[in-house]
């Protein structure tokens, strides 16, 4: 079975994969890394990894896709993270109903000034790029960030995935989400 957790920059995903492999020892693939890896080790490709969630999660998507049906095939499961779309999730979903499960977080709820307070407030956790960038930037990451979060909530809607919104309670929303993803093995 083939998980996808999707969102929102700076919603939980990693901290919530990271807690999945512990409990429940489901390895994952933060795609982060695969889009790191293509911009730094594949220069002439010109991806950009910086150009925005819904931009990058199509260019990743044959790869992811091909990596999925890989997986499927050997039989494995495995935990994708990152810049995903419900739309693509949902078309392999389509193909292999019974092993693809997914949901999305966002933030769609929260004030842009309340949520860079809070990425603030809780800096140190692995891929903390936020604190390399001022707050001017930062704002304006957060309010693409929530235009986005607003996008992956009506499109779930649309293709009946989870959709989870870490504006408020975090933690407590991210055990929502533990709970739905144990529930569904």
């Amino acid at each position: 079975m083939l998980f996808f957790i999707g969102g929102a920059a700076r919603t939980g995903k990693g901290i919530l994969t990271r807690r999945l492999l512990a409990e429940q020892n489901l390895p994952f693939l933060s795609l982060d890394v695969l889009k790191m890896g293509l911009a730094r080790g594949m220069p002439q490709m010109a991806f950009d990894p910086d150009a925005g969630g819904s931009l990058v999660a199509q260019q990743l998507w044959p790869l992811v896709r091909e990596m999925c049906r890989n997986l499927l095939m050997e039989g494995l499961d495995y935990v994708f993270e990152g810049e995903l779309l419900p739309a693509l999730v949902a078309s392999l979903r389509q193909e292999y109903p019974p092993q693809i499960k997914a949901c999305f977080l966002g933030y769609a709820e929260i004030a842009p000034e309340q949520k860079m307070r809070e990425i603030r407030e809780h800096a140190g956790h692995p891929n903390d790029w936020p604190q390399e960038v001022n707050d001017a930037d930062l704002l304006a990451i957060i309010k693409r960030e929530i235009a986005f979060s607003r996008f992956l909530q009506a499109e779930c809607a649309r293709v009946h995935f989870p959709y989870f919104d870490t504006s408020h309670n975090f933690l407590a929303t991210l055990d929502a989400v533990a709970a739905t993803i144990r529930d569904s093995r």
